[in-house]
């Protein structure tokens, strides 16, 4: 097993790119305020447990724990704000009306409360692609780490080409109109672009509206091919997104969205009911509660879970935010963490399953 926890910055992605350390943080909410109504900024001060400054990088994620009738929820969200000096940030989230966690913050979460989190990480930042024009496309809540990419090339006075292109259902849920204005105003290089699908009866809007499509995106952004893309939504949007990028002569390794997970996990059940499969004569077997699977060798436990149906939640699939922590009860594992245990979690049995490998059968448990 790897402990990061004295392990000096080094080199990641490009030269000259620090790599930050995830870390368990404590979190205090300072204030909320409603952005629509099903979207709400929260703004933390945030320290890290080992002491060291919190930092990130722009689009960078976090992971919360929440503590929900005695169950303990693990979510991930992007940082919306820019990396700064005030040891602070902010969460830009989106509540459903089927949601369970996000409803939870929205209904009960108030200045003051505390809440334990992990990060930060995720490579999904502009500091890996400098000196490179830009589209920053965000659907939704998916505009929430772009607003990080910009606040920080704002803040910077930076003179990138960039596009901003922020899709919504309607004028009444983009996010940020005002700060956009006045960001654009400031920015020589920016073009910010608000497109909307729908636009209710009575309603004034003079944006682009409708579905995007490769001829709607092309007239918007006519020189798509030569820019770095930075996209983030539904799954649909992005791979949409993605074909229309490829069609007009993109280069697919320019075009860079955030998933949290992969796509096995993204296809796979959550089992409701206890998994049992067949393990071969010779083969290894998980026991993760009520749930029996094989396990190949150099197969991680998230990957053998997912191709028997099973879905272990996982938000980088690096080891970095501890989404998929699970307690070892029995066997050995090898296992590649970057930071997402602490070595005190590590002593108390903890493992990650998303890059944790089987030596041999093993019993393993969600609860601690």
């Amino acid at each position: 097993m790897n402990d990061l926890s004295n392990m000096p910055d080094t080199q990641v992605g490009k030269p000259g790119v620090p790599l930050i350390r995830s870390g368990a943080l404590q979190l205090q909410l300072i204030e909320r305020h409603a952005e629509t109504a099903d979207i709400t900024s929260y703004r933390f001060s945030v320290s890290r447990e080992d002491g060291e400054r919190f930092r990130h990088h722009p689009g960078q994620a976090i992971s919360l724990r929440l503590t929900l009738d005695g169950e303990e929820l693990v979510r991930t969200f992007t940082i919306a704000s820019a990396p700064d000096h005030n040891a602070s940030l902010t969460l830009t989230i989106k509540a459903g009306p089927h949601a369970y966690g996000t409803r939870y913050m929205a209904d009960r979460l108030q200045p003051g409360d505390r809440l334990q989190a992990r990060g930060p990480f995720g490579q999904f930042s502009l500091v890996h692609t400098p000196q490179q024009p830009l589209l920053l496309l965000g659907a939704g809540s998916g505009l929430t780490p772009m607003m990080s990419m910009l606040r920080w090339l704002a803040a910077r006075s930076e003179a990138t080409d960039v596009v901003l292109l922020q899709l919504a259902r309607t004028p009444a849920d983009l996010l940020f109109t005002d700060e956009l204005d006045a960001i654009d105003r400031a920015m020589p290089g920016l073009c910010h672009i608000d497109a909307v699908t729908e636009v209710p009866p009575g309603e004034a809007w003079r944006g682009p509206r409708g579905l995007l499509s490769r001829q709607s995106l092309r007239a918007l952004v006519p020189d798509l091919a030569r820019r770095t893309v930075f996209c983030c939504g539904p799954q649909g949007f992005m791979d949409s997104v993605q074909a229309i990028y490829r069609a007009e002569g993109g280069d697919l390794q320019r075009f860079l969205t955030e998933t949290f997970g992969s796509p096995s996990l993204a296809n796979a059940k959550t089992a409701q009911t206890p998994v049992a499969l067949e393990v071969a004569e010779g083969a290894s077997a998980v026991q993760l509660d009520q749930h029996r699977f094989p396990i190949a060798a150099g197969q991680t436990i998230v990957d053998a879970a997912a191709a028997s149906g099973l879905r272990i939640p996982t938000a980088c699939k690096e080891g970095q935010c501890g989404t998929c922590r699970v307690k070892l009860i029995e066997g050995e594992v090898d296992m590649q963490q970057q930071g997402g245990l602490s070595a005190r979690e590590e002593q108390q049995g903890y493992i990650l399953s998303c890059c944790s490998t089987a030596r041999g059968d093993l019993i393993l448990s969600r609860k601690g």
